[in-house]
């Protein structure tokens, strides 16, 4: 297995300054080699070929097409990725993005705190993880088919998914919703889970 990241991330209110330190740390925790840059628009001009995952953690607006190509190439020929929160929420006019990652955003509440529970079941690669509490915003989505949910919430009646896996050609995705606080990043169990993921997204095909 490769054993370099590229953390993709940038933000100092959306997502907060220290949410995007702590998940570098938690990066940096994992894997011995961890570049940074602040763009998606980066990966045009760059050689992925020592690149296991990336790690994305932004809210954008624009892609340029060079940028949405590398990505895609880089995703469907084994490449990995994690993403946090407003991930989905970037690029909305752009569906071949959010494909990627197999969800797109459609919206959220107010910041409050929910549960988040694992799913019954099979639950690899987060098998023995628990659920917790934090206090976020819940975002909801329109899904790929295709996805595998790991943890979920409940909201009026609802299950909503949180954690997913989903593959797109040879590549690994892992997605997580919350990040719009500083203090979810914080949380043991939830680092927990974005570790797992990103080393089950950083294994490859």
């Amino acid at each position: 297995m490769k054993k370099s990241v590229l953390l993709i991330a940038s933000g100092l209110a959306h997502p907060p300054f220290l949410a995007v330190w702590r998940l570098r740390a938690l990066v940096r925790a994992c894997f011995p080699h961890v570049l940074s840059v602040h763009s998606l628009e980066a990966l045009a001009g760059l050689d992925l070929s020592k690149i296991s995952a990336l790690a994305l953690y932004f809210h954008h607006q624009t892609i340029s097409e060079a940028a949405l190509q590398a990505f895609e190439r880089f995703v469907s020929c084994g490449g990995g990725v994690l993403a946090l929160h407003s991930a989905t929420a970037s690029f909305k006019s752009c569906p071949r993005y959010t494909q990627i990652l197999g969800g797109r955003f459609t919206g959220h509440g107010a910041i409050a705190p929910f549960q988040v529970y694992p799913v019954e079941g099979e639950n690899a690669p987060f098998e023995g993880l628990g659920g917790f509490a934090v206090q976020d915003e819940l975002y909801l989505h329109g899904l790929q088919p295709g996805i595998r949910v790991h943890f979920e919430a409940r909201l009026e009646g609802r299950l909503i998914p949180v954690v997913w896996t989903y593959q797109y050609g040879a590549g690994r995705v892992c997605y997580a919703v919350p990040g719009h606080t500083a203090g979810s990043l914080k949380n043991p169990a939830y680092r927990a889970i974005l570790r797992r993921g990103l080393e089950w997204v950083a294994t490859g095909p």
